[in-house]
């Protein structure tokens, strides 16, 4: 467990690597200066963006946090050739930078509801857990060049409590603070070689060590797109392209070799309902056992 942070703040990591996509980035960019929750800092990572882009970005974002009150920012760049696909490295860029006690994440095509932080951290502090989530709706959205239409009837993910997130992954990027205080530095990294299933990964790695709070999930605190072009997911394509389904049959496999190895603390153990905790059981063993 790392030392306690003397700092209360909360740092929110956004990733971006389409400069062409800048008006969503706004977007999301504005629920967080809308966010109830203070102190409050933005770490927005750019994977290989040239200086014009750079100032780009900048200046479509200076007006929001011109606003009273606005949080700060800090603009990082990632300028590695490898990976060719940066997102887990963007996220761990933004993981170093973290100085706050508590560390939640951001798509730049998603959007926070006002009152999304300031109730997560309250369970944090509630309950005295590592890691809190609450609930996304899903939307559905048609992409244009130069806007998104969202269409009607949003939908929840569906997914109850712990057992079901080791099961297989119902809760999005931005449904979840971490407290920093109570889990180690080493565990705050993304696998760099997994552009996909990255997020589960480390759900997975966070949950089977430190005790998770899902009491909020009955709260929608924010949105995720789903875009009809299927640029952001995999979920709901007949026939990805072959190096796609390549990459999405690697993920697979590498999230199966992680719950054969990943042992469950007793810690969370006891938080499924198992005493006295069995030394050793690995996620893949709870599951089967839960089985029907």
């Amino acid at each position: 467990m790392s030392a306690p942070h003397a700092e209360a703040g909360l740092d929110v990591v956004v990733r971006f690597h389409d400069p062409r996509r800048l008006g969503e980035l706004e977007q999301a960019v504005f629920s967080l200066v809308a966010q109830e929750y203070r102190p409050l800092r933005i770490l927005l990572v750019l994977q290989r963006f040239s200086d014009e882009q750079a100032e780009a970005v900048r200046a479509a974002l200076a007006p929001l946090l011109a606003l009273p009150g606005a949080p700060a920012l800090e603009i990082l760049r990632y300028a590695a050739p490898e990976p060719a696909d940066a997102r887990s490295a963007l996220v761990n860029m933004g993981f170093a930078a973290a100085t706050g006690r508590y560390l939640a994440l951001l798509d730049y095509d998603d959007i926070l509801y006002p009152e999304a932080y300031r109730l997560l951290v309250g369970r944090l502090q509630a309950t005295g857990a590592a890691i809190a989530f609450a609930g996304i709706l899903v939307r559905r959205a048609e992409v244009h060049p130069h806007f998104l239409h969202v269409l009607a009837a949003p939908q929840p993910f569906h997914g109850r409590g712990l057992a079901d997130l080791l099961r297989g992954n119902f809760c999005p990027i931005h449904s979840f603070v971490l407290d920093r205080s109570r889990v180690a530095p080493r565990e705050l990294h993304f696998e760099e070689n997994l552009t996909l299933e990255e997020d589960y990964d480390f759900l997975l790695r966070v949950c089977a060590r430190h005790r998770a709070d899902f009491g909020l999930l009955g709260t929608v605190i924010g949105e995720y797109f789903f875009k009809t072009d299927e640029s952001n997911t995999l979920a709901g394509r007949s026939a990805p392209p072959p190096a796609l389904a390549a990459r999405a049959a690697a993920a697979r496999a590498f999230i199966e070799g992680r719950k054969q190895l990943l042992p469950l603390s007793a810690e969370v153990q006891a938080d499924l309902g198992l005493r006295p905790p069995e030394p050793g059981l690995t996620i893949a063993q709870f599951l089967a056992r839960r089985a029907p």
